[in-house]
């Protein structure tokens, strides 16, 4: 079966109890003998998240006319359950594998935004699989060879949290490696990376959808880590893998 956004539109109301009793049955029937639909329904219900609730401050700044342009014919309405599923598509893909495409286009400098939208759906489920030291180690090589750096799990261990993947996303023409953790106290944070055509820039923090960030460049590359975890917990990792990494 071919996953399409007509197809998570209907899963994420069906998790969100908003098909009808008719709707509802046709899907359950379906999903006894679909296993390919089963298995997406369970990749979406892993998250537990209430997508309606989760996705509702975003939508209003959503790039609708792009998510038009995207997910229907020019004619077409981009309803918000579209949009929701659109983006729960994107999660979907970065569980699954190592790249993800993401295709909010924002300017030069808002990719800080754009990378906390992708987080700030991440619950401790999301990372509840660790790989292999063999796979990870692989996926840090991959993941740095696309962005022009050196990644393994020496230079980037941290006391209390669990390394759990490291994968590349994208969107236009712009690469952005994310490397996770699971923290047992504040949950998923993560380091990004992508290019850098400024200036470097010293060590900086902001907030963002509730999650604190740490962000600085250097002459090829810009950096952030972001996560729930104290501005201080956040400080410290970022100087932690700065540190680690040369950066």
């Amino acid at each position: 079966m071919t996953i399409t956004v007509n197809t998570d539109e209907l899963l994420v109301a069906y998790l969100d109890n908003e098909l009808s009793a008719t709707e509802r049955l046709a899907l359950e029937e379906r999903l006894t003998h679909d296993e390919h639909l089963a298995e997406r329904l369970a990749l979406l219900e892993r998250s537990s998240l209430p997508f309606k609730s989760a996705f509702e401050p975003l939508l209003d700044a959503a790039p609708a006319a792009r998510l038009q342009g995207y997910l229907t014919p020019v004619t077409a309405n981009v309803s918000r359950r579209h949009l929701i599923a659109a983006a729960v598509s994107f999660l979907a893909l970065g569980v699954m594998g190592d790249r993800a495409f993401l295709h909010f286009s924002q300017p030069e400098e808002n990719w800080r935004e754009l990378v906390a939208q992708y987080m700030a759906l991440y619950t401790p489920e999301t990372l509840a699989d660790t790989p292999s030291p063999a796979a990870l180690e692989n996926q840090l090589q991959t993941t740095g060879q696309q962005l022009g750096l050196s990644l393994t799990s020496a230079k980037i261990m941290l006391p209390d949290a669990t390394l759990k993947n490291a994968r590349t996303l994208a969107y236009e023409d712009r690469r952005i490696a994310q490397i996770t953790w699971l923290d047992p106290a504040s949950g998923p944070f993560a380091l990004c990376i992508t290019g850098n055509s400024g200036a470097p820039m010293a060590g900086q923090s902001e907030q963002r959808l509730g999650m604190n960030i740490v962000f600085w460049a250097n002459k090829t590359h810009q950096f952030m880590v972001i996560g729930h975890g104290s501005m201080a917990k956040i400080s410290q990792a970022a100087k932690q893998l700065q540190h680690g990494l040369g950066a």
